[in-house]
């Protein structure tokens, strides 16, 4: 038994949804641009092995700054799925609310069903 479509979306808390949509927005936006720019930096600033090999208190340094910018990315990634995880969470319950209704519809048009069966043989 299929259910329409406007039953499936008046189900869905759009308030929550639309009051969650820019936090989500606006950390996808930030990773991306943070993987954009590293990738970037990446490809265009190659290390030089000499230099590095040259001075270990330098390679070292770069190589502390380039953990925290993953540590930094993660974070951020972490916080995002997080935010992501609520969102999904919050749609899963409302498709359960409106599975469970949709059940109940259900089980009363049967009832009707079978009462007008029953009144057109009385």
């Amino acid at each position: 038994m299929a259910a329409p479509w406007s039953a499936l979306f008046s189900a869905i808390p759009w308030s929550d949804v639309i009051a969650h949509a820019p936090t989500v927005a606006k950390g996808a936006r930030k990773l991306w641009q943070k993987v954009g720019k590293h990738h970037d930096e990446s490809t265009t600033t190659p290390v030089a092995p000499d230099a590095a090999a040259a001075d270990p208190d330098a390679r070292f340094g770069t190589i502390n700054s380039r953990l925290a910018e993953v540590e930094a990315r993660q974070q951020d990634s972490a916080e995002l799925l997080a935010a992501l995880a609520a969102q999904n969470a919050e749609l899963v319950r409302a498709a359960e609310a409106l599975r469970r209704r949709v059940q109940i519809l259900g089980g009363g048009l049967l009832l009707l069903a079978v009462a007008f069966v029953a009144s057109l043989f009385r």
